[in-house]
Parts: C-alpha cells; structure tokens; sequence
C-alpha cells in the first residue's frame, strides 16, 4: 500500500502544472517554497487525499500544509487508489474531510471507496467531497442524490485559496458534529443509568454489557467506528423495562419463570423500547431501536417478542446477547449465589446454538479471560 502521512514534506519549490484536460487539478500559476513543518503541541485535523494523479496529490499539499482550523493544523494522509484509501479509511477513523478523486482505477472508483466508508465502516461523521476532472462522466446531481456525499466540485473550480475554503469549511462542518455527537453520547450515558438504577440497583448492568458488546464487536472485526456506535447503542436496550411494575423487574433479575398477563406484559418491553428509541433519527438512535426489539431473540427462534431465528437477527444484537448474558449470569442476585468463570464457560457452551449464535459464543470463549478483564473495568467505572 502506497499511502503516505504527513504535511508537505516537499524538498524544493513545487510549481502547478500546465492547464490540461481530463483529471488534471488546474491552479493559478504560483511559485512557493515548501516550509518546513511545524511543530504543534495538538493533534492535527486529519484529511484524506485519495487521488490517482501524483501531480494532484502534490498540489493539495502545497494548497493545504499551511492551513489551520481552530489553531489545529492539517495532517494530510495520502491514498493512490480507492482500495488504498478503504484501508486509509478503516485505519484512520477519525478523519475530518475527505477529498476523493472520483475517476481513477475505474471510473466509479470514488464512489466504491465513498460507499465503504458510509455504509461498511459506518462512518458518516467524516465530510467527504467528490473532486472529478470528467465530470460528465457521473452527472453531479445523481452523484449529490445517491451517495453520502457533503460537496461535489469539478477539479479545474479548486484552485487553491478555493480549496482551502472547501477545507476550512468542511472541517469546523466535522467539529461541530462531533461536538453534537460527543452531547448526544452524554445524554445516552445518563439515560441508561436511569434505566439501570430503576430496573436494577445492585449493578449498572447498561455499561458492563455495552463494554462486553463492543468488546466482541472488535474480536469480531468490526471497523472503529461501527465498534463505538454499538457502545452507545447498546447502552438502552433495556429501556422498555422502565415501564413494568416492580414486582416484574425484580423476577427478571432474579431469574424467576413468569406466567400469565405477567408474561405477556414482560414480553412487551422490548417493542416499548424500540418504539421510544426509534424517536431518535441518528444513527445510534436506529441501532438502540434494534437492539432493544431484538435483545431478547433466541438464536434457535423461541425467543421474544417475534421469534426471529439465526441470521435473521442483526449480528449487533447476537453479540449483545452474549454479553448480555455473560453480566447477568456473573452478577450477584437476590436467593442466589454468584457465579464464577468456570461456571459461565460451561453455561455459554451449553446455550451455544441455542439461545446464543455459536459463532459468538466461541469467540466468547476463546477471549473469556480478556472479556472478564473489560467487564471488571467497566464496573469499576461505573460505579
């Protein structure tokens, strides 16, 4: 892989080049001397510059390595084709902007890389803008209807105080969310730690799950980004119980078989959460929905409130699942006695297949020891 991170790095003066057709980047003819980089006590704002054309790739770091945002100045990471900059992508999670060459190994090669990072990484917080020397190829209002795409611009309109604007603009775009992201995960965290000091006194059940949860979801290989959005997710999908009497919520804990219009109502709480969460229109808000309806599925399909089998629950809610069951089953509870490692190795070996998918459950296993490790930490942070 030819990708490279840095800010210029240039040892002499580069020039632009001649105006030219097809995916040539045009610029005002400008004569500058590469600085030197600085040295910079914060983190720089990372932009991803996937492009086929050297010449391009060599321009934007003329153009951008003296820019700042807030102070912060730009790290540019460089990619030369759309597989390269997936593995950018998945490796550099936080990127703020991203400036990607729509024609280069293929001629909807920018829009391959652009529906990995959205829809495969789950990575919708970075803004990405479309550059594009043939911009008949694509038309640009198919492309802005499309795709996750923040701005669409034709190579020869980016000269280089444009571009720096198309930079500036899109990353403060990229603080802001985050910003707003980092509120909404506060708001989420002290939500779910109503819900657990409702439904369950003696341990904040919410963390330790959503700890285990993306603790598998990493086992698993999941990208960063989908990793974090099942932490906060998973944090609510016991927010349906807040609505059963006590007298419910305390047999649950306990492990008590339930008969009856107790049942039937105990078996609602799972649609009562999703409904409340699918109030939220972001992406954490749709994936607690899910999590909450399908929590109490059962890999074998009896479980509840639908009886979904196997595949056809979401693999977020069978890796919640186990450590679902992990914190529950390793919890003190009122009448009966704690459970240890060894007895919880036998119980997930016991309902793999069963309650549990078995692929997770020997993931579960092979990891137990580093999983235990997460749910102690977790404890110790929440309480």
């Amino acid at each position: 892989m030819n990708v490279s991170s840095g800010i210029l790095g240039a040892s002499g003066p580069l020039r632009a080049p001649p105006v030219a057709t097809g995916d040539d980047l045009i610029f005002a003819a400008e004569d500058h001397s590469a600085p030197k980089p600085p040295v910079h006590s914060e983190p720089g704002w990372k932009v991803a510059v996937v492009d086929d054309d050297e010449s391009v790739r060599a321009i934007t770091r003329l153009a951008l390595g003296g820019l700042k945002v807030d102070g912060r100045p730009l790290d540019l990471l460089e990619a030369s084709s759309a597989e390269e900059g997936i593995a950018l992508f998945a490796l550099h999670p936080d990127i703020a902007l991203g400036l990607i060459d729509m024609v280069m190994e293929a001629p909807t090669a920018g829009l391959k890389l652009i529906s990995a990072v959205r829809d495969e990484q789950g990575n919708h917080k970075t803004r990405l803008v479309v550059r594009t020397g043939q911009p008949g190829n694509l038309p640009e209002d198919r492309v802005i209807r499309d795709y996750d795409i923040n701005d669409y611009r034709e190579k020869t309109e980016l000269l280089a105080q444009k571009l720096r604007t198309v930079a500036h603009s899109a990353i403060r775009s990229f603080r802001d969310i985050a910003t707003i992201e980092h509120a909404f995960h506060d708001i989420v965290d002290l939500l779910a730690q109503v819900v657990d000091e409702k439904v369950a006194e003696q341990f904040p059940h919410a963390v330790a799950a959503s700890m285990l949860a993306a603790h598998l979801a990493r086992l698993a290989g999941f990208p960063a980004t989908r990793v974090e959005l099942l932490r906060h997710a998973s944090t609510l999908h016991d927010i349906g119980l807040m609505g059963l009497p006590k007298r419910i919520r305390e047999a649950l804990l306990k492990f008590e078989v339930l008969e009856g219009a107790e049942r039937d109502s105990l078996r609602e709480h799972p649609l009562v959460g999703a409904r409340l969460l699918q109030r939220l229109n972001t992406a954490e808000g749709r994936l607690a929905a899910t999590l909450a309806r399908e929590h109490h599925e059962r890999w074998d399909g009896r479980g509840y409130p639908v009886g979904l089998r196997g595949d056809a629950i979401s693999v977020e809610s069978r890796l919640l699942a186990v450590a679902n069951v992990m914190d529950a089953f390793l919890s003190p509870q009122p009448g009966r006695a704690s459970h240890g490692p060894l007895e919880l190795r036998a119980y997930l070996a016991d309902e793999r297949g069963r309650e549990l998918d078995p692929d997770m459950v020997d993931l579960a296993l092979l990891h137990l020891d580093a999983l235990l490790v997460t749910r102690s930490e977790a404890l110790s942070t929440a309480t």
